[in-house]
């Protein structure tokens, strides 16, 4: 690698967190070098479709309207299914703080404002290993040659092989991820605001429960999304890689099953498909947290499990993480120490910042979920609708009969013991919430 200046940080992997990390350094007057596999920033980079801008007005507090964004999200929409019939709860929203965007445009032009100030990228470039020298990281091994910084932020998405081969991370368990699968579906501007009854830049995105299982299959962690940009829509499902094992069934099945749900079939209509990727999630929270730093290293993003599934939030995430590891290795570079007594910094701010806070909250809802999924995720969405379709439908019966009887089997149907345990399980979701 051709360069000139001094390295004193390298950052391996070219996402958000990496480069966000990589600015905060270079604004610091410290020269980070940013290491990327791919041939081009943002490649392979896959995710639903929607950023929250906080971050990023933090990183770019004076430019942050000038990047790529498709559309802002005044529309969100929450939908649960039952086979063909559904219920839906929508929510207008009057700030411009969600916005969504294509990853390779949005991490492109990050990479361009981060060169403007200075940062020095190695492209199509490979990390093979950590180099470790008396229990301290100093650099990394590429395909071609060793690269020496007094600290390197691994920042290389989730499956960071470079941390498991270095034993700074355990191997993920298969009930902590998720597999996300998605189409890009091109349809034109003028029809998407027609279907989403949206305005010109306006946009919607849409949470799925329920209705991806058949009778007698095992009911899986797993959820759906829809996002709009200008001239396409993304939409997908993430699934439980757990459940993919055991149930033997491919995620584009359960994508396909949710586009062949009545209520989804129009709003793609006709449409055509632009993209299809796959992309693995981390799905633990807060208790699946690794260690965030060592003597010389740190970690940020997706490879520190940084992902909030609950509101389907990690970009953000990974942008502050990132910002407050590149203040941190500042603060090293100035103390010329890099020693885990001064990282730790790291750290602590990340839980004083919304990131570990928010993941603390929710830090019992995905086990939870994932014992309790047959429930939330076929029962009572099933009950939900049974019930809308009987507050719905005049059929001359008296209105108090109808709900007695539909009281009546839903106490059959659901043993006291599954509800009690439904009821126990997310009650102290809720407190661990509040509390």
């Amino acid at each position: 690698m051709e360069n000139d200046k001094k390295i004193d940080a390298i950052i391996v992997g070219a996402g958000p967190s990496g480069i966000a990390c990589a600015l905060t350094i270079k604004r610091g007057g410290y020269n980070p070098v940013v290491i990327e596999k791919s041939s081009h920033i943002g490649v392979k980079n896959l995710f639903g479709g929607a950023v929250y801008l906080e971050s990023i007005k933090e990183l770019f507090p004076d430019t942050y309207k000038n990047f790529p964004y498709e559309r802002i999200i005044k529309k969100h929409n929450y939908v649960i299914f039952n086979k063909d019939e559904s219920l839906s709860v929508s929510y207008k929203k009057n700030d411009e703080n969600t916005i969504s965007i294509y990853r390779r445009n949005f991490d492109s032009r990050l990479a361009d404002e981060a060169k403007k100030e200075g940062v020095c990228f190695a492209i199509d470039t490979l990390v093979v290993d950590l180099i470790i020298k008396d229990k301290k990281i100093i650099g990394v091994k590429t395909e071609y040659e060793e690269i020496y910084a007094p600290i390197v932020i691994v920042a290389e998405g989730f499956n960071s092989l470079l941390l498991n081969k270095a034993g700074l991370k355990e191997a993920t368990e298969p009930k902590d991820a998720i597999l996300g699968v998605r189409e890009v579906i091109k349809l034109q501007s003028d029809e998407i605001n027609k279907r989403f009854n949206l305005k010109d830049n306006e946009g919607a995105m849409y949470e799925f429960f329920g209705g991806l299982n058949k009778e007698n299959e095992d009911v899986p962690l797993a959820m759906g999304f829809l996002y709009t940009f200008k001239n396409n829509v993304s939409i997908g499902v993430g699934v439980s890689m757990e459940n993919l094992k055991n149930n033997k069934i491919t995620p584009y099945e359960y994508l396909d099953r949710l586009k062949n749900n009545e209520f989804i079939k129009p709003l793609i209509e006709g449409g055509e498909l632009l993209e299809y990727g796959a992309h693995s999630i981390p799905e633990g929270g807060y208790k699946k947290i690794p260690k965030l730093y060592h003597n010389g290293c740190m970690l940020v993003g997706d490879c520190a499990n940084l992902v909030d599934s609950i509101h389907f939030e990690g970009t953000n995430l990974a942008i502050k993480s990132g910002i407050l590891a590149g203040k941190t290795a500042v603060i090293a570079l100035n103390k010329n120490d890099f020693s885990e007594k001064v990282l730790k910094n790291y750290k602590k701010e990340l839980y004083k910042s919304f990131v570990i806070r928010d993941l603390k909250t929710y830090k019992s809802v995905i086990e939870t979920l994932f014992k309790r999924r047959e429930s939330v995720f076929s029962y009572y969405p099933k009950k939900i609708i049974e019930f809308f379709n009987i507050f719905t439908t005049p059929d001359n019966i008296p209105k108090k009969d109808k709900y007695r009887n539909f009281l009546f089997s839903f106490i059959k149907e659901r043993k006291l013991k599954d509800l009690t345990a439904d009821v126990i399980s997310f009650v102290k979701c809720i407190l661990e919430a509040v509390i």
